[in-house]
């Protein structure tokens, strides 16, 4: 059963989705020789991850990565995510949370930037997390399929 017949699953989709992409913008962010800690910290809050849409910002700047790892996204790509990420605190938080008619779309774009960092063009060396990758690469083209079905 998927979102389509259990339309509170969705709520499900976007916690795992906006971890799996906070968590593969970490991967990049992290796996360059010249990476340090503070890549992922947020300065505002010393010793936190720093928040989403910061990790994401990062990942699209030259200063961070370099091509092909580097996010090349239009901005609606952000927003997406950004869309997708205040879903999810709302279902976290308790909130009445109202799905957003743009939720698929936004799932699937942000299904996007996850196979970006893991699978399309990954920081990290590939050779050391084969099992890993092929696992990653098989869910998101599971769920992308599932996604891409319910429009």
């Amino acid at each position: 059963m998927f979102a389509g017949e259990d339309p509170e699953r969705w709520r499900w989709i976007a916690v795992g989705l906006v971890t799996a992409l906070k968590a593969s913008a970490i991967s990049a962010l992290s796996a360059y020789e010249t990476a340090a800690q503070e890549d992922v910290l947020d300065p505002a809050n010393p010793g936190r991850v720093a928040p989403l849409a910061m990790l994401l910002r990062r990942t699209r700047s030259e200063q961070y990565l370099a091509p092909p790892e580097r996010l090349d996204v239009p901005l609606s790509h952000l927003e997406a995510a950004r869309r997708l990420a205040a879903y999810r605190n709302e279902v976290v938080h308790g909130a009445d949370a109202r799905r957003p008619a743009t939720l698929c779309v936004d799932s699937l774009t942000s299904l996007g930037m996850i196979a970006h960092f893991l699978v399309k063009a990954p920081a990290f060396q590939v050779a050391e997390h084969g099992v890993i990758c092929a696992l990653a690469r098989d869910e998101i083209a599971a769920l992308q399929q599932q996604l891409e079905a319910l429009g």
